[in-house]
């Protein structure tokens, strides 16, 4: 790896602690962190949702998906039902009654943080994660088959 790669990524890795810290921040008045909001955000999208589904859809361990969803079920923010094989995960009323509120919150966080950049450069800024990430979920997928 070029020392230029390492900077790259450098960069990359404080950038995406110094979002997690101002998510953070925004997400402590409702008793959420990070990493809760990402997988509550991901099963607003998909449930009914297996927790494989997610460990995948997020690219988390699958250990970490079940510790977070019991937390969440203990926050009263999702339930587990079983259906067959799979236990799947929903939001809860409580949740859905909250969603929108804590969401709004959230991409506020997001456009305060990204606005000291152009719109064009947000948006090459997506393009290249987009890439990125398209790239290497391939990969991964490629090597745990």
């Amino acid at each position: 790896m070029s020392s230029q790669q390492e900077d790259i990524l450098g960069q990359l890795s404080k950038v995406a602690r110094l979002v997690k810290r101002d998510i953070d921040a925004t997400l402590t008045q409702y008793s959420l962190h990070t990493g809760q909001w990402a997988l509550l955000k991901a099963v607003s999208l998909l449930e009914p949702v297996s927790q494989v589904t997610l460990s995948k859809y997020l690219v988390i361990e699958k250990p970490a998906v079940t510790k977070t969803v019991a937390r969440l079920e203990e926050l009263g923010f999702i339930f587990r039902q079983n259906s067959g094989r799979h236990r799947l995960v929903e939001l809860t009323s409580q949740a859905r009654d909250l969603f929108h509120t804590i969401d709004a919150s959230v991409q506020q966080a997001h456009r305060t943080f990204l606005d000291e950049l152009s719109p064009e450069d947000q948006s090459t800024l997506e393009r290249l994660m987009t890439q990125l990430l398209h790239t290497h979920r391939q990969v991964e997928q490629e090597e745990s088959s």
